[in-house]
């Protein structure tokens, strides 16, 4: 075929991909074949919040993204139902104008909130072999960072995003994980967590306390609120971080501006955070064996790589370090834990 019916044909498809909502990176697109030709890799990171798809050639370059919504079982209605679609769906669209199928992926690689136990693993896998991924490795997803992060793989990453998680893995392949199941495993951080635990100190101080506290106050005045009703109100927005994502973002800028205003009420909050972060990273560091230090400690998730403070990460590393035993390199993520999924699948496939 002449050249000029090849770039029509790539351009094509690219329009095909872009109206199916994938963002394709130009100039990689020659790496998608026709059905039956070159299969494809896929890498996936689901979070509490959105879940982000990888399409990768032989060669892993780039041939497609997409961003779909939570495929976390325990924050969605319909539960593992739930999760199913949401990862069939998420699939199928970056598979969009490729021609091919789900079961012509050569190898998945997936990273996904939800996955804290035995049973959770056998569940998600089962849901990966019923939308018809030949091959795969599904993880939790506090996994990602590790490998996108730390030097060889080796490490330990501490998340605070939608919630907690804690998860290393040393030089012999050990994986250990704590923390992700919210109250129940005594999380403390996540974002969640700071939105719940603000709207209860205002709720106290001004409905059993009868007082308006300096955290009461500057919550008022960020959202423009004048009597309890609005306070109670404002509940409403906070319960639906899904549909008023703006409010809960504000209400974590604003614990971070009244820790730093010196609130005893933030700061007592912000040191049982550090103090989880602490416990949660001991409890890896005892559970696998790293023969070399300083160990690297990746700190992830929007709470920690966008939110936090100065004040706030110092007071975090000091109660890290005091927890931890040995030498600690610690490091802000930079990168997207998808790319930690990539890094998994170039292992598997020996690249």
């Amino acid at each position: 075929m002449p050249e000029e019916g090849n770039r029509e044909r790539r351009r094509r498809i690219r329009q095909k991909m872009q109206e199916s909502g994938v963002a394709v990176s130009r100039g990689r697109i020659r790496g998608i074949k026709e059905k039956g030709g070159e299969r494809m890799y896929l890498a996936i990171d689901g979070g509490g919040t959105k879940t982000e798809y990888l399409l990768l050639d032989e060669a892993f370059r780039t041939a497609g993204r997409y961003l779909g919504g939570c495929v976390n079982h325990d924050f969605l209605a319909d539960g593992w139902e739930g999760t199913r679609r949401e990862l069939q769906r998420g699939t199928e669209a970056v598979l969009a104008g490729t021609g091919m199928k789900i079961s012509d992926i050569r190898y998945a690689a997936a990273g996904l909130s939800g996955v804290d136990n035995g049973k959770d693993q056998e569940q998600m896998e089962e849901i990966f072999r019923e939308i018809g991924f030949a091959e795969y490795f599904v993880c939790n997803d506090g996994f990602l960072a590790v490998w996108a992060e730390c030097p060889a793989g080796v490490g330990i990453a501490y998340n605070c995003g939608t919630g907690v998680c804690c998860a290393g893995i040393d030089e012999a392949g050990g994986m250990e994980k704590t923390a992700g199941l919210d109250e129940w495993s005594g999380d403390a951080g996540g974002g969640i967590w700071i939105v719940q635990n603000v709207f209860r100190l205002v709720y106290r101080s001004v409905v059993y306390a009868g007082e308006e506290t300096s955290l009461a106050a500057a919550y008022k005045r960020k959202f423009s609120l004048e009597t309890e009703e609005d306070i109670l109100n404002s509940w409403n927005m906070l319960k639906d971080p899904a549909g008023y994502p703006e409010w809960s973002k504000e209400v974590i800028t604003l614990f971070f501006a009244q820790l730093e205003e010196g609130d005893q009420e933030v700061w007592r909050l912000a040191r049982q955070m550090a103090l989880c972060a602490a416990e949660n990273i001991g409890a890896v560091m005892e559970r696998l064996v790293f023969s070399t230090v300083p160990v690297t400690v990746a700190l992830t998730g929007s709470v920690l790589t966008k939110a936090a403070n100065e004040t706030y990460l110092t007071l975090l590393k000091e109660k890290i370090g005091e927890a931890a035993g040995v030498p600690l390199r610690l490091v802000a993520a930079s990168k997207p834990p998808v790319e930690g999924a990539l890094w998994k699948l170039k292992a598997i496939r020996g690249k």
